[in-house]
Parts: C-alpha cells; sequence; structure tokens
C-alpha cells in the first residue's frame, strides 16, 4: 500500500531535495499546485499556468503591498529598508519609467560583450592549460561572466575582487538557515556595495566615467527624473544579479551535456543551435527558482481565493517542467521550442539581463566543448538556498590535447 504525500513534511532545505527538485516540484503540480511552505510562511506557486497569471498581473500581484509600509522587525532587513527600489523592487508607474531608461542603455552597453566574454574565457582556460583538473565554478564559471560584466559597466579591474566578495556574502546571507553572522556580514556587504557605487555617481557627476556606470550617471536628472539614489541602487542590483545568472547556466549547462554526450555532439557539429541549447539549459535549471510577489486585492489564483495581502513566490523551476506544457519536460533537448518557459521570468520584471545571458553564455559554453575531454571527477555540490540554483563545486577532469 503505496503511502499518501504530505506537502506539509516537505523540508526546502532538505539536501536531497537541493540536489534534485524536480522530482518534488512534480508531487506539488499534482498533490498541491498552491502551497504554504515553512520556514518561510508564504505560498508557492507550482503550475506553469498560475505562475504565467501571477506575474502577469502587475496590478494584482505586485512588488510591495498597496499602503505605508511596515518597519521591518529585522535588524538585517531594517538596514537596507529606506532605500529606494530601484528598478528591481518597484512596481509601476516608476518601474515603468525606471525600464523605458534602462533598457535602451543596457542594450547599447551589452553590444561588445560576446568578445570580451571570448576573450576572458580564452584568458580563463590558457591559465589551467597543461593541468589534470579542473574546478569548473571557481576556475571558469565565476570569472567569466562577471569579468564581463565588470567591463561592460566600467569598473576598474582591480576592484573586481573585491565585488565578488561582497557578492560571495550577499548571496550566501540569502539563505535564511545561515547564522545570524553571516547574515550580518550580508547585510553590511550589501551596504558597503551601496556606498561603493554612491561614491562612483559622486566622481561621476564631477568627471564623466566610461561605461554603462558612466552612461547611468548621464542620465541623471533628465527628462526622466532619475535620481542619483536610483542610479546607485540599480548599480548595486545589475553587480548582484548580473553575472551570477551566466555562472550558473555554465554549470548546470555542462552537466547536461555531459549526462547527454550526444547533444554535446550535435552543438559542435551545429553551432547555430547553441542559443537554443542556452535556453533548454534555462528551462532545465532556472537560476532564480522563485520570485515572490503580494497579492495587491483579494484574487483568485488556480482556483483557490487568494486574500490580499498574501505573500507568494512563483516556482520558476516547477513552471519550466510542467508536462502540460513541455513534453516529456525532464529530457534534455537542445533542439526543444522554449518559447514558453519562465526561467527569466515573465511580465513586466522579466530579467533585465537576459539579453547579456544570451550572448555571455554561448560564448561560455562553445569555449568548454572545444576542449578535448572533459569528465565528472568528484561530488557536485549545490547550494542550500532553494531560491537559486546553482552549484558551488563542479570537479572536473581534463585533457587539454
Amino acid at each position: 500500500m503505496t503511502t499518501a504525500w504530505d506537502p506539509t513534511t516537505f523540508d526546502p532545505h532538505d539536501p536531497a531535495f537541493l540536489t534534485n527538485p524536480y522530482p518534488t516540484y512534480k508531487r506539488f503540480r499534482d498533490a498541491a499546485p498552491l502551497a504554504v511552505v515553512k520556514p518561510y510562511g508564504n505560498t508557492w506557486v507550482f503550475r506553469h499556468a498560475d505562475v504565467q497569471q501571477m506575474l502577469g498581473d502587475r496590478d494584482t500581484f505586485v512588488k510591495h503591498a498597496p499602503g505605508p509600509r511596515p518597519t521591518p522587525l529585522d535588524p538585517i532587513a531594517e538596514m537596507s529598508a529606506y532605500l529606494p527600489d530601484g528598478l528591481f523592487g518597484s512596481d509601476p508607474p516608476r518601474h515603468t519609467e525606471l525600464r523605458a531608461l534602462l533598457e535602451p542603455l543596457f542594450s547599447t552597453a551589452i553590444a561588445s560583450a560576446p568578445v570580451v566574454a571570448a576573450t576572458t574565457a580564452d584568458e580563463l582556460l590558457t591559465a589551467r592549460h597543461g593541468t589534470s583538473r579542473f574546478e569548473l565554478m571557481q576556475d571558469y564559471a565565476l570569472g567569466l561572466p562577471s569579468s564581463t560584466l565588470f567591463t561592460i559597466m566600467g569598473i576598474p579591474r582591480n576592484h573586481w575582487l573585491l565585488l565578488l566578495q561582497w557578492v560571495t556574502q550577499i548571496v550566501r546571507a540569502h539563505d535564511i538557515t545561515q547564522t545570524f553572522a553571516t547574515r550580518v556580514a550580508g547585510a553590511t556587504s550589501h551596504m558597503a556595495l551601496q556606498m561603493y557605487f554612491a561614491e562612483w555617481v559622486l566622481r561621476c557627476q564631477e568627471t564623466p566615467q566610461p561605461g554603462l556606470v558612466g552612461e547611468l550617471c548621464a542620465a541623471i536628472g533628465g527628462p526622466e527624473h532619475l535620481t542619483a539614489e536610483e542610479v546607485q541602487i540599480c548599480c548595486t542590483d545589475f553587480v548582484v544579479a548580473g553575472y551570477l545568472s551566466t555562472t550558473f547556466l555554465i554549470g548546470s549547462g555542462l552537466q547536461h551535456l555531459l549526462e547527454n554526450p550526444e547533444q554535446a555532439q550535435l552543438l559542435r557539429d551545429q553551432p547555430a543551435l547553441m542559443d537554443g541549447a542556452i535556453a533548454e539549459i534555462l528551462r532545465m535549471d532556472a537560476p532564480a527558482q522563485l520570485v515572490e510577489r503580494i497579492a495587491a486585492v483579494d484574487t483568485e489564483l488556480g482556483g483557490t481565493a487568494i486574500p490580499a495581502g498574501t505573500h507568494l513566490a512563483a516556482v520558476l523551476g516547477s513552471a519550466d517542467r510542467d508536462e502540460t506544457v513541455f513534453a516529456d519536460p525532464d529530457r534534455f533537448d537542445v533542439k526543444r521550442d522554449d518559447a514558453a518557459q519562465v526561467g527569466f521570468g515573465y511580465g513586466i520584471h522579466r530579467c533585465i539581463g537576459a539579453p547579456l545571458v544570451q550572448l555571455v553564455a554561448p560564448v561560455a559554453m562553445s569555449k568548454l566543448l572545444a576542449i578535448p575531454e572533459l569528465a565528472v571527477a568528484g561530488l557536485v555540490q549545490w547550494g542550500s538556498d532553494p531560491y537559486l540554483r546553482g552549484m558551488t563545486s563542479f570537479p572536473l577532469s581534463v585533457v587539454w590535447s
């Protein structure tokens, strides 16, 4: 006799779940497509149709509930509670205004990304050439997209390591199971990053600077009424969220290609399929697994009543394995039509950095596929935060020629 699955027993920090969350997501889609998840206390939304409705309805599901914001009880959250929202945290109409300003500047700035990424990839791989072991995440997947982003932004090279250390602390602190000291270190790093860009804005206002940061500073006070504080917040958001998606995709992408060597060979034979392959990697393992919203009014989602003020999280990783949308969803197929996938989000908050990922990730994967022999040479380790899906370690054996 099969025991019925009880969704209230779900532990989002169980290492087995973090290694492979997708069987659990299917259980939720089948039995509890909307479920309150402890210890977060918010309602996770698992089905593709419900996720699209939630992220697509900008008036019903918002970043911030209407009315005055409560003072955070958590001293860590309080450290940044009174900073402006910036692009990532704002609702219309300000979000619409910011996006209209930022998107053209961002699109122009990233035009050089493939060339920068290719040069950086060659440098990183040359540095490891001749060794028999290769730690993908630390030796390649972290440095390639971060260096590309920092170059585009115009950040001096001798500042890169400091920014990487801050971001590492910020991301680590996002995991609520971490110690109070770790979370304080993350909040402190976030404030340090804010102050770094506050100083940069002041410098740009005195002397124009190159790169995307300089372009944003030049727009302060223009027709869109962009403020210095908003530039500071947007630059911080770009650094925190701008390269890790590519870092995580490189790791999960190579894992899928090593597990499916016929797909890897298909990409070597037909390089034009690489853009589709990146979309399939994104569908299989979205770097941001969950994105949050708040119900602004009483509403309904998937046939379930949602009272105003309900905190929800759209599970992108589950939506992109929904068998009602994707045939044989657990099969990796670089020729799949992934138009319906929501790995970059959906609606007005769809990731503004998606075009950068789509320029850098194909370069990163093509360079890896050109290495004669790569194989897993140890335990692959995944991060401990269910909101993010990324490897922390991916040891490889390598034959260079």
